[in-house]
Parts: C-alpha cells; sequence; structure tokens
C-alpha cells in the first residue's frame, strides 16, 4: 500500500478507528498524490510557472473565441482551466452556507467542507468507492432509483436488500424498516436515505425522521457499523407539513460512533440545472482527523476517475447563488410544481379511480406512484404510448410513476383521464 494511503489510515487508527473499518478496501488504499496537481499549486505564483498542462502566454490562459463567447462577460480564468479535484473553493464555500441555512440544527464544525461531484450520481458513486466491497450489504426500500443497482450492486457486487416503505392502502410505515435493522446481525451496513423519494414523491414527517433515526442509533448501538447516504436530489421541494433539514442533519447530531453520514446532493434539481451536472458530498463528523481524511481520500478518487469536474459549470452555479435575485427565482418554480402537485393529489385520489388504481402517499419531489390494479404496468405503459400519446414508467409488476413536474397543471386531469381509460382498455 503506498505510504500516503498508510499515512492517512494511521491518523483515522489513532483518531477514530472505527471509520478506518468503514473503508472498503479501495477507501483504505486511495490517496490524495503530492504529484503533478500538489507540484502546480506550490508553483502557484512564480514567475515562470512550467508545472501544469494548459497554455498560456504573458496575458494569460490560450483560448479560442469561438467558445468564449459563448459565456458572455465572464472572466477566461473562470471558464478555461481546470478546477481542483475538490471543486472550486468559492463553489464548495457557497454550498457549505447554503448547507448550513438549509440545516439550522447543523454546526460549521458539524461537516466537512463540501467537495464537488459531477452531480449525484457520481456522488453515490464515489461513495460507493470509499465504503462498499463486494457482498456488503445496501439497504433500500423497495420502491428505489433503479441506477443504485448499478452504482453499488453492479459496480462493487455489493448485495442488495429491500424493506417495505408502504402498506397495501398507499400510507407510508416505518414498521418494515424498523424490523428490517432490529433483524439485522451482520457488522456493516450502507443504508440509501432518498427524500424526496424517487420514485414516490414521499417525505417523511418530523415524528416519522425521529423513529427512523431512534432505529438507526438502536442498530449502532449494536455493534453494527452503519453508514447512512443520504440522497438528497429533490431536496426543497416540500410541498406538504414535513421534516424539512435532511435527514443528514438528524443523524449527524446523534454524534454516534457507529454512524457514518454522507450527504449527497446538488444543484441539478434543486437549482433546476439538470444538465450542469453541479453535486457535492458532504461528511458529517465533529471530528477534524476524520472531515481531513475522508476528504483527501475523495480527492484521490476524483483524480482517478475524473480528474476534476468541469468549471464552466462550478462558475456558472457560483455566479447564480451570489445573485440577489436567484432565489426568488428558485421559489418561482418550485410553486409552479407545488401548483402542479396540488391538482396531481386532488385527481390523483378520486373516488372514480379507486377501483383503477390506489396512489402511494406523496408529499414532494418531481414524482408520484400509482399501484395499478389488474393490468400489467408494462403493457399499460406501452398502450398509454401507443393510443393516447402519455408517457409514463412502469417500474414493477404493480406500479407505475408519473412525473407530473413536467406536466403543465392545466394537462394534468387530462393525464389522467387517460391512464383510467387505458386502464379500461386493457381489461
Amino acid at each position: 500500500m503506498n505510504p500516503l494511503a498508510l499515512e492517512l489510515n494511521e491518523q483515522l487508527k489513532k483518531e477514530y478507528p472505527v471509520v478506518l473499518d468503514m473503508l472498503s478496501d479501495l477507501g483504505k488504499s486511495i490517496y490524495y498524490p503530492k504529484g503533478i496537481l500538489s507540484q502546480s499549486g506550490e508553483a502557484k505564483g512564480t514567475k515562470y510557472n512550467a508545472t501544469i498542462g494548459m497554455a498560456t502566454t504573458d496575458e494569460g490562459i490560450i483560448y479560442t473565441d469561438a467558445l468564449y463567447n459563448q459565456f458572455g462577460d465572464q472572466d477566461p480564468s473562470d471558464i478555461f482551466p481546470y478546477a481542483p479535484p475538490q471543486g472550486d473553493e468559492r463553489l464548495r464555500t457557497l454550498w457549505q452556507q447554503k448547507i448550513l441555512k438549509d440545516n439550522p440544527d447543523l454546526s460549521v464544525d458539524d461537516i466537512s467542507k463540501p467537495v464537488v461531484t459531477n452531480a449525484l450520481t457520481h456522488g453515490l458513486s464515489l461513495a460507493g468507492d470509499l465504503f462498499v466491497d463486494a457482498q456488503d450489504t445496501i439497504l433500500l426500500p423497495e420502491h428505489n432509483w433503479g441506477n443504485y443497482k448499478l452504482a453499488f450492486g453492479v459496480r462493487h457486487s455489493a448485495n442488495i436488500e429491500t424493506y417495505k416503505a408502504f402498506e397495501e392502502d398507499g400510507s407510508y410505515t416505518l414498521e418494515y424498516f424498523k424490523h428490517a435493522l432490529e433483524q439485522y446481525n451482520k457488522e456493516k451496513v450502507v443504508l440509501v436515505l432518498n427524500f424526496p423519494n424517487n420514485p414516490t414523491g414521499y417525505t417523511p414527517v418530523v415524528e416519522e425522521v425521529k423513529e427512523m433515526v431512534e432505529a438507526i442509533k438502536q442498530l449502532a448501538d449494536k455493534g453494527t457499523q452503519v453508514i447512512t447516504l443520504v440522497d438528497d436530489a429533490y431536496y426543497g421541494l416540500f410541498f406538504e407539513d414535513v421534516y424539512k433539514q435532511s435527514v443528514f442533519t438528524a443523524l449527524t447530531a446523534l454524534n454516534h460512533e457507529n454512524i457514518m453520514p454522507v450527504k449527497i446532493d446538488g444543484a441539478t434539481k434543486e437549482y433546476f440545472s439538470w444538465g450542469f451536472r453541479v453535486g457535492f458530498l458532504t461528511f458529517g463528523s465533529q471530528n477534524d482527523v476524520v472531515k481531513d481524511v475522508l476528504v483527501a481520500k475523495l480527492k484521490g478518487l476524483i483524480r482517478s476517475n475524473l480528474s476534476s469536474c468541469s468549471l464552466p459549470s462550478q462558475t456558472a452555479i457560483i455566479h447564480a447563488m451570489e445573485d440577489p435575485s436567484f432565489q426568488d427565482q428558485v421559489d418561482h418554480n418550485v410553486n409552479i410544481l407545488k401548483e402542479r402537485y396540488e391538482v396531481t393529489k386532488e385527481v390523483a385520489y378520486r373516488d372514480e379511480y379507486k377501483s383503477l388504481w390506489t396512489p402511494y402517499a406523496f408529499n414532494s419531489g418531481y414524482f408520484m406512484a400509482l399501484k395499478v390494479l389488474d393490468v400489467d404496468p408494462e403493457q399499460l405503459r406501452l398502450h398509454l404510448i401507443d393510443k393516447y400519446s402519455i408517457g409514463i414508467i412502469a417500474l414493477n409488476k404493480t406500479d407505475i410513476r408519473i412525473a407530473f413536474s413536467c406536466i403543465e397543471k392545466s394537462d394534468i386531469e387530462h393525464v389522467f383521464e387517460s391512464i383510467a381509460k387505458g386502464i379500461n382498455d386493457l381489461k
């Protein structure tokens, strides 16, 4: 093992050995090299800097006008150079401030400085690299984002186990989650917690979060190492009275030696900037050594598979976040989604549809899901495309997902009427 990795591991072993045990084999082996990037950083400001693979003149970085003209009056130094592996420091600071504002129960000492990722999928993949070995257990609700299976099951050969999160009547329940944790008897588990949930659009209320966190604490009290990957992709899109901080906050507040909270979030959905691919990964810990070592290892992982994330995208998010009118613009868009949600909620639960489907509880996010009765979701999906020009997602053998986020409020009633007609056609 490289001496730099051994040095990082030794710091963890001395200061917080349980975190070292939580790491995967790759997580233990990875380190941030004292190579070209480190040497270039040390050479910054020299008169003749011949360290890094960019082209410059005495006036600055070399670029083409055809590309630069796409960016208006941005400074070329904010567009063309490489970003550091951990991301632009201005953006990291802005996002840290945002997390603290959104989560008043957190203090700056409770979290690492966010590391920029190539949106949330990259963040989840990095977390897998850091913590997941072959045959480790990933615990998910039955209704989950399908990409988790690729990120953890395929890429890391982990065992994917699921629990029910909804009763037959569509109501949300924690009973199966608590039972799964009570019965768990392995040394380590990776919990993926995603709220608002994709595909169902559910966020727990305050009391439910308390129950959830208590169940996790009880498992950790028994000696199980619990890595909690909190997927906050749809954070902030809350349309009812729910727990409006991140579950990451409640887990970090426990300050439990056997619980490692990891927050994975981004501008993607929160700031309506899907193609910019700007995400963040943040560790919850009050121990500076833990935070420094994990961030160093994360930088090594990024250096090894991506080098660094796009600087123009990071610059765009920085400028947006520094715009005094930006939050009002975001709130305006969120309100559009809330209005669509309210119509969807009213239509989906109408008595006339009770014989055709059962909605799963939803109160937030982009989506809602239906358990369709007496028809095959895949056949229904294809039939709706062919006959009604409507696209939905078939989730499994019983359920479909509908993204009200991309249906005009005035069209929602028509969409559900057409889904009902499609079900009756197939019956």
